[in-house]
């Protein structure tokens, strides 16, 4: 990696709860990758200040940040605030509003990903195959529903890190599909989606850069062991988050993926192009899985995924050969090299 023309000031800004709040386990994995990043950053000559932010300090933190814009990058670790995904762009658009140049995906990317319907949609304008799916921003009734072809996976539709996900998720039947419809709605406070499930392999696509020069990281798998027949394969909220969970134990990642020359390149071609119709930038995830016939098709997106060592993102990096510590240097140099 070429070095810096100049070495810029780096801000490690994170979400942390508010006051009272009650803390999901993906804000307190935030922590974790914060203290990864500042690691990483330290070992190759960077000072990494750390600001965390909640609702009432987000504003006066950004408007501090604009005035030291000039020698600032802000590594964007937000993964929203308050406990609310949804806000994770307004992080991203107030840093691009007072002109401060940032890591990670933009405020526009991190908003048509967040919402799954319009993150469909894009997939779906740039032939990116994608399960089909039903947004339900009321409960329905049995009767209404039963055009739908079952199993079906319901979703909240704003939200990331498998919150909301659960053994429950899977529907076999209208009534089974009102009644998660219901949860979603009325416990998670948002429309749910209805997908159609996809009983196939299960993989994350990882892709670094931005346009041209994005490229894949080595494809992880997935592997569901110990399911019985018939029983849902999902990674569930506690498989990512309840480390030592049954579904913790039954999800085991394999980077790289023992998989065919064939298919991995169909699920590199399908993450690019994915990366480049929402136009992300810098890293992303994108979880694919095989359909009956063997076609993959994006289940989820994931911009800005999870930096920690521990996570999917790190494990591909290291499984393409480089050090952690230098990509983690390679996306401040990125920020830096953009025109704020």
């Amino acid at each position: 990696m070429g070095a810096l023309k100049t070495n810029p000031r780096v801000v490690v800004l994170y979400n942390r709860p508010g006051p009272g709040a009650v803390p999901e386990p993906s804000d307190i994995g935030v922590l974790d990758e914060v203290e990864d990043v500042c690691a990483a950053l330290g070992s190759r000559a960077y000072e990494a200040e750390r600001e965390g932010v909640d609702r009432e300090t987000l504003f006066a933190a950004v408007e501090g940040l604009a005035d030291r814009r000039a020698d600032t990058v802000v590594f964007n670790l937000c993964e929203g605030i308050g406990g609310e995904s949804r806000f994770e762009p307004v992080v991203a658009g107030l840093l691009e509003l007072h002109g401060i140049r940032f890591t990670g995906n933009a405020a526009a990317s991190l908003t048509c990903a967040l919402d799954k319907r319009v993150a469909k949609a894009l997939l779906f304008a740039a032939g990116i195959p994608t399960p089909g799916a039903r947004v339900y921003r009321r409960v329905p009734s049995a009767a209404a529903v039963g055009d739908l072809a079952f199993p079906l996976v319901v979703k909240p539709l704003r939200e990331d890190a498998s919150l909301g996900i659960s053994a429950e998720s899977f529907v076999r039947t209208p009534e089974a599909l009102v009644a998660r419809v219901a949860y979603v709605i009325e416990t998670l406070g948002q429309p749910a989606l209805a997908e159609v499930y996809l009983e196939g392999r299960e993989f994350n696509v990882a892709v670094v850069g931005t346009g041209q020069q994005a490229r894949v990281l080595p494809v992880a798998e997935i592997a569901f062991e110990g399911y019985g027949e018939g029983e849902p394969r999902l990674v569930t909220h506690d498989a990512k988050w309840r480390e030592g969970s049954a579904d913790d134990r039954r999800t085991v990642p394999r980077c790289p993926a023992s998989i065919g020359e064939n298919l991995r390149a169909r699920l590199e071609t399908i993450g690019l192009s994915s990366h480049r119709a929402l136009e992300c930038r810098d890293y992303a995830r994108y979880d694919v899985r095989l359909d009956a016939r063997g076609n993959p098709q994006v289940i989820d997106v994931n911009p800005n995924p999870d930096l920690a060592r521990r996570a999917g993102l790190a494990r591909a990096v290291a499984a393409s050969g480089e050090p952690y510590e230098d990509f983690v240097a390679r996306i401040v140099q990125w920020a830096w090299e953009r025109s704020p």
